[in-house]
Order: structure tokens, then C-alpha cells, then sequence
């Protein structure tokens, strides 16, 4: 095998790292040279496929294995730099603010006493939350909850709600 190949093989590997395990790329931040084009997953992409397309030619046709071996590492490089951009750009959805819980339905999963609060898992748009409950009445477990205060984003009072529009 070819010193080509092993560039490829150990680009590769530095390319996998930064991809899957995230933090080799954090490793490298003093080495961060500004524009998207040179980040660490950019250059690994380029350096990898580089090697690959010149370790593939270069025993056929010599030193002009380089030509192919540049097209290949500008392409991989350009699709990991778009790659890139992408994910920094994906659009998400606010977060929830304490207000947000007030008028949320839910389930009583550990009931609430007079001497203890209880959890509620609340249905949210983003997923379900479980926050911590009390109640003016003792709740059974599986009951439907409404909250109708909310003293912080981990505590909330609820009471219970009936399905037919009325409060019980």
C-alpha cells in the first residue's frame, strides 16, 4: 500500500472522529485558521479523499495521480464545508419559558399530598417534561391535570381537568 493510501486512512480517521465523536474538533480550536473552508472537518475531508484518489492512479499514470487526487479532495472538502454550514444553520424551535407550562395538560405520576409535592409530566409541542406539582387536593395517580400556576419552570400547581370543559 502506497504512503497515498495511508493519508487517506488516517485523514479518514481524523474526519470520523471529528464527525462521530464530536469533541476532536474542540481539541484543535487553537489551530482554528478563521474561514469555514479551513475548519479541522474541511481539511480532514480534503486530506482524506486526496489520498484516496491519489493512491488509486498514482500506479497507473505516475505523478499526474495528483490531478485526481485534487479534483476528489476539492469536491469531499466542498461537500464537508457545506455539510457544515448546514448544521450551524438549522432552525429549531424556541425554548420554553416558565410561562409557557401555564394551561398545560398532563398526568399526575407521583400523586401530590398536603405535606408533599408531587410530579406531573406535562404534554409539551417539544416532548413530554415531568416537573414537580402541588395541588389544593390530594390527586390520584393517572389523574388529568391542568396546571394553573406556575412558581418556577420546575414547580407548578395543578388541579384537576375534566375532558367534557369542565374543572372538577
Amino acid at each position: 500500500m502506497n504512503g497515498f493510501l495511508w493519508l487517506g486512512i488516517v485523514s479518514g480517521l481524523v474526519l470520523f472522529g471529528t464527525i462521530v465523536l464530536g469533541g476532536l474538533d474542540e481539541g484543535f480550536d487553537a489551530l482554528d485558521w478563521g474561514p469555514d473552508w479551513l475548519s479541522l472537518p474541511a481539511v480532514a475531508a480534503f486530506v482524506s479523499a486526496f489520498g484516496f484518489g491519489t493512491g488509486a492512479f498514482s500506479d497507473g499514470i505516475g505523478g499526474a495521480a495528483v490531478l485526481p487526487g485534487l479534483a476528489a479532495g476539492a469536491g469531499f472538502g466542498w461537500a464537508a464545508v457545506r455539510l457544515a454550514r448546514a448544521a450551524d444553520t438549522q432552525p429549531t424551535q424556541r425554548t420554553d419559558r416558565a410561562r409557557d407550562l401555564l394551561g398545560s395538560l398532563g398526568h399526575i405520576v407521583t400523586p401530590p399530598t398536603a405535606e408533599r409535592v408531587g410530579e406531573v409530566l406535562l404534554d409539551r409541542p417539544a416532548g413530554p417534561i415531568k416537573v414537580a406539582c402541588s395541588a389544593a387536593q390530594p390527586l390520584p395517580l393517572g389523574a388529568e391535570v391542568v396546571v394553573v400556576d406556575v412558581a418556577s419552570s420546575t414547580l407548578v400547581t395543578v388541579e384537576p381537568f375534566d375532558s367534557d370543559g369542565r374543572d372538577s
